[in-house]
C-alpha cells in the first residue's frame, strides 16, 4: 500500500497538469462516456416497456477532474421495498434470469475508450510542450 508521502507526490504531479492539457482530454472522456451510454441503452432490457432502465442511464460529473461517471438504476428504478431493477437486470435473482446490460457494455468497448482516451493525452501534451 503506498505510503502518504507517495500519493502526494502522485497527487501534485496531477495538480502539475496545464488546464490546457486538461481542456484538450475533456472531449475524449466525454465521447467515452457518450459511447458507453449508448452501448448500454441499447443493450438493456425494456420487460415492462416503460423504458425506466433504458432512461435511468447516464453520464454525469465523476468524483475527480477529468473523470465521468456512467450510472444506470438509482431511485428511478429501486421499488418501495428498496430492490433495484437495474441491479436485479445485471446479475439476477432467485426468480429472474440475469440479463446484463451494463458489464457486457464496458467490457466491449472499455478498450476502445481506454485507447481513445490514451491517445488525447499523448496528443494534448505533445502540443503543448511544442
Amino acid at each position: 500500500m503506498p505510503s502518504n508521502k507517495d500519493a502526494d507526490e502522485i497527487a501534485a504531479l496531477f495538480r502539475s497538469i496545464p488546464a490546457a492539457v486538461k481542456r484538450a482530454i475533456q472531449p475524449a472522456l466525454e465521447q467515452g462516456a457518450d459511447e458507453l451510454v449508448d452501448r448500454m441503452r441499447y443493450l438493456a432490457p425494456d420487460e415492462d416497456g416503460t423504458g425506466t432502465l433504458r432512461a435511468s442511464i447516464e453520464k454525469e460529473d465523476g468524483p475527480r477532474e477529468l473523470s465521468i461517471r456512467v450510472a444506470a438504476g438509482g431511485t428511478a428504478t429501486t421499488d418501495a421495498k428498496g430492490d433495484d431493477y437495474a441491479l436485479n437486470q445485471e446479475y439476477g435473482t432467485a426468480k429472474m434470469e440475469r440479463n446484463s446490460f451494463f458489464w457486457p457494455s464496458v467490457n466491449s468497448a472499455g478498450k476502445r475508450v481506454r485507447r481513445r482516451v490514451d491517445r488525447a493525452i499523448g496528443k494534448a501534451i505533445k502540443d503543448h510542450y511544442k
